[in-house]
């Protein structure tokens, strides 16, 4: 029998960072962790953190950023004397955005169908979850085996087509992701 995930999800921390020259940087923001970026770690150290201002250690050099100003969710920050913009949004937010802009693009969703037919024994994410390339999406037994699809992408689960005990067929829509890399 396939093993039970229980994963935690917390798109709270994972925000998408935009500059004002079109440079994307998605930001993941663990506890207890350095900082991920673009799905890279970051050696950053907050030195000192106060209301509108915080120094941090990178590459042994120390910065000090004062955020000048914040309207709604577009910031004004100065890094060591450089003005820089940004938008940062959550995960969900920049997705809304960018379905609405352009609710056409099929290329930002991703069909996951059932590669061999069998019975839905599990389904290990609920409409909305973030999940990460390679997690366990569902269960499907076939032929007394239990096979366990993972998913291909770092996105968000769109619409989930099929229910616990649901007997699916080949090549039938199983469930569809939002790619948020795209």
């Amino acid at each position: 029998m396939a093993t039970r995930y229980i994963y935690k999800r917390d798109a709270s921390r994972l925000f998408i960072a935009l500059s004002e020259q079109g440079k994307k940087f998605k930001i993941y923001l663990p506890q207890d962790a350095y900082p991920i970026i673009n799905d890279e770690e970051k050696e950053i150290t907050i030195l000192e953190s106060k209301y509108d201002s915080f120094s941090f250690l990178w590459n042994n050099k120390k910065y000090f950023a004062q955020i000048k100003s914040k309207e709604q969710n577009k910031y004004r920050v100065i890094v060591n004397g450089v003005e820089y913009f940004f938008s940062i949004e959550s995960i969900s937010s920049y997705l809304r955005r960018r379905m609405l802009e352009d609710s056409s693009d099929s290329k930002k969703t991703v069909f996951i169908n059932a590669s061999i037919p069998g019975k839905i024994t599990d389904i290990f994410v609920v409409e909305g979850d973030l999940v990460n390339e390679g997690e366990p999406l569902f269960s499907l037994e076939a032929m007394k085996m239990q096979n366990e699809f993972t998913s291909p992408i770092t996105g968000i689960v769109k619409s989930i087509h099929v229910k616990v005990g649901d007997n699916v067929v080949k090549d039938q829509l199983i469930l569809e992701l939002s790619n948020i890399n795209e």
